[in-house]
Formats: structure tokens, C-alpha cells, sequence
């Protein structure tokens, strides 16, 4: 159920209705393992991410002792233990002090660290996308996720495209619609890349992840607005999830070159995690 709330939430307030792509107003855009980061100081022309953002399952134990200020992380084999004081330019790696490129900084209870700390201490990965201003955070589990959306399984590939923060504003904002109450995307048949989301007819979307694994809109039909901008996909055969959530039903299928839709199933799911579901025989085609 996480992953749902996760997904659709995201997708619901942010990607649909609101329309907006992060910072749209900054000069500056943060994501952190495909989501964008809000929570972000700049210092002395520094990039500082807040610490807990960097949410990975190999860097489970994070305390923090508020007299001395010292926040201390651990992974789970106990092999690697990381200290970090605000105010200080060095960190403690197993006992070993390392120089940092910034100060740590604790702001409202919370502890900001330079980006290159993320790669070079805990093992992540960090993007500078000077063109679009874009900073791309990835954690190892972040990384891992990011590696199966390029170029691993097919099926969750698509489950991790759909999570993706959606870039979304050069188009015009969304009209509201009522009573939502279906979703409907579809993929080229072998690919994960390239996505439309239909929701409940007030609007189409379509996307394409970039290198960065964000995904950019290209097209977008707003029938309440009665208005179209950009350029609407063609695709040679598709795969489609049709979920209709209110009713409990969810449907799938293929469509052919020739325009021929072939209904693979009907699930009256008992939770709302199929999201995407594997089509038989079907292989990827879009391995980056």
C-alpha cells in the first residue's frame, strides 16, 4: 500500500492537478533518487541536501545527540559509522577524519551536508546538469532503482517511470475535472521510456524519461480547457492499464499495428500495488 500512496500521490497533486515541475521558479532544481527535493540550502555557492532526504535501506541507523550535535549514521553490517558536527568542515569515517568542500549545517533541527559528501562518504551517486540547472541526487539503493529503469525488467522498469518526478512546466497548467475515478497509461509494446497517462478522460499526458530518469512531458491534451500542446505520440502497438479505481477493477491489454485490442484480464485487485502488470512473451526494446 506505501508504494501505492507513493506513486499516486505523487502523480494525483503533482504531475496531474498542480501541473508544476519543481523549483519551476528557482535557478536551481534538486532530485533526489528521481523525486524532486525541496528542502535545500545553498552555501558560499554550495549545494547542502538535508540528510534525511537521503533515504536508503543500506543506511538504516542515523541518531543524533543534541548536546554534542553530533549525527551519527551506520549501515546495517556495522562495517562503515560516519559522524558529522555542524559547524565543521571535516566528517569522521570509522574513526578517520575527512575533509569536507563545506560545513555541515543544522538548520530547524536539521542537518544539511555538501552534495559530494553523498558520492565520495556514503557512496552515491551526484549529477550537475549545468544546461537545465538541474542537480541529480541518487543514493546506492537510489542507483540500483535508477539502473532497472534504464535497462533492467520490464515490468518494473514501468512501475519506476510511473513514480518518476514528471517535468511538466513548459506545458499549461491542468483545468480541474470532477469526479476522477480512472487512470489509463499506456507504453510502446517493449518499452518503459516512453508513457501516456490518461486521467479520466479530462486530460492525456505524454512522457519520455531522460538520461537523468525524469520524466519530461511532450504532449498534453487538457479536455477540459479544450486546448493541445506539443506533439501528440505515435506509437506502432501499445500495452494499456486501464485501473479503475473506484469500482475495484483493473483491465490490461495490447493493441496492435493494425489498431486491434486484445484484452489480457480482468483482477479485482485486493490492494491497489498493480500498478503495471507483466505481459507475457513481451520483451524490452528500449535498454539504455
Amino acid at each position: 500500500m506505501n508504494k501505492w500512496l507513493k506513486i499516486m500521490g505523487f502523480v494525483i497533486f503533482v504531475s496531474f492537478i498542480c501541473n508544476t515541475s519543481a523549483h519551476a521558479a528557482s535557478s536551481t532544481s534538486l532530485f533526489v533518487n528521481g523525486q524532486a527535493e525541496y528542502d535545500f540550502i545553498t552555501v558560499e555557492g554550495r549545494t547542502m541536501v538535508k540528510l534525511r532526504s537521503l533515504s536508503d535501506s543500506s543506511w538504516p541507523v542515523l541518531a543524533y545527540d543534541s548536546k554534542a550535535g553530533v549525527v551519527t549514521i551506520q549501515n546495517k553490517d556495522k562495517s562503515k559509522k560516519v559522524q558529522l558536527v555542524a559547524g565543521k568542515k571535516t566528517a569522521t569515517v570509522n574513526g578517520k577524519a575527512i575533509r569536507l568542500d563545506a560545513a555541515v549545517v543544522n538548520k530547524n533541527g536539521s542537518t544539511y551536508v555538501p552534495i559530494r559528501f553523498i558520492s565520495e562518504t556514503l557512496g552515491g551517486y551526484v549529477y550537475y546538469n549545468n544546461k537545465d540547472k538541474q542537480v541529480i541526487v541518487r543514493t546506492p539503493a537510489g542507483q540500483e532503482e535508477y539502473e532497472t529503469l534504464m535497462h533492467g525488467d520490464l515490468t518494473k522498469a514501468r512501475h519506476i517511470a510511473l513514480g518518476l518526478e514528471k517535468l511538466t512546466d513548459e506545458a499549461p497548467p491542468l483545468q480541474f475535472g470532477e469526479g476522477y475515478n480512472y487512470w489509463y497509461y499506456t507504453f510502446p509494446e517493449g518499452e518503459a521510456l516512453r508513457f501516456t497517462l490518461n486521467l479520466a478522460g479530462y486530460s492525456d499526458a505524454y512522457y519520455e524519461v531522460n538520461k537523468e530518469g525524469l520524466a519530461v512531458i511532450k504532449w498534453q491534451q487538457d479536455n477540459v480547457a479544450e486546448r493541445e500542446w506539443g506533439a501528440k505520440p505515435t506509437f506502432k502497438s501499445y500495452v494499456y492499464f486501464l485501473d479503475e479505481f473506484k469500482g475495484g477493477l483493473f483491465t490490461y491489454g495490447i493493441v496492435d499495428a493494425q489498431g486491434k485490442d486484445t484484452e489480457l484480464g480482468k483482477i479485482h485487485p485486493e490492494n491497489n500495488n498493480n500498478l503495471v502488470l507483466k505481459i507475457e512473451g513481451e520483451e524490452r526494446t528500449d535498454q539504455r
